[in-house]
């Protein structure tokens, strides 16, 4: 079995082990712990790739007060919790585009990812059946969570302004572009 092959069934293994009633829709008043999640998993994660300019600008767009707006007026948003307290979230700003996908350091390799992007998947196929495609741009980190998700690589990893990413898509409906 090769890596990704490999990854894909530990994604899936970690994913058939949490509970579904930890995933919830966020709502604006989640802003605060989005944003503190989404702030330190970034510091650790994906900062030490990019510029420190770029790195200001991702803060200054993840205070609570943007994430709240941005909540308010998404395609879909949730958070995954324990005892609530947000340890996982995903926000998709348009239909075709996963704006944030984040998991708590101390959280990853457990599904909790896979489990936000199969609800979102799922929202979509059930509300916006006309979309085809759904892009991202992955950290260097990410990249083979993303792929363990069914996501695949459309272009070379790039530095944009400061920031480090590779973009990808998810085929809809099809769990693969090897199944269609």
């Amino acid at each position: 079995m090769d890596t990704q092959n490999k990854v894909a069934a530990s994604v899936k293994s970690s994913v058939d082990k949490i509970p579904r009633e930890c995933l919830r829709s966020a709502v604006p008043t989640d802003a605060s712990a989005i944003s503190q999640l989404v702030q330190l998993s970034f510091r650790v994660h994906v900062a030490p790739d990019w510029d420190t300019e770029a790195g200001d600008t991702f803060y200054t767009e993840t205070t609570p007060e943007k994430l709240a707006a941005e909540l308010a007026k998404s395609t879909f948003a949730a958070v995954y919790e324990e005892e609530g307290e947000v340890f996982g979230v995903i926000l998709l700003s348009r239909p075709n585009l996963v704006q944030l996908c984040f998991v708590a350091t101390d959280h990853l390799r457990r599904g909790i990812g896979a489990r936000l992007w199969e609800a979102a998947r799922a929202h979509l196929e059930a509300n916006h059946a006309d979309v085809k495609t759904v892009e991202l741009n992955a950290s260097p980190h990410a990249v083979e969570a993303y792929k363990a998700m069914g996501f695949h690589v459309i272009s070379k990893q790039y530095r944009r302004r400061g920031s480090v990413a590779t973009r990808m898509a998810c085929w809809l409906p099809e769990r693969s572009v090897e199944s269609a």
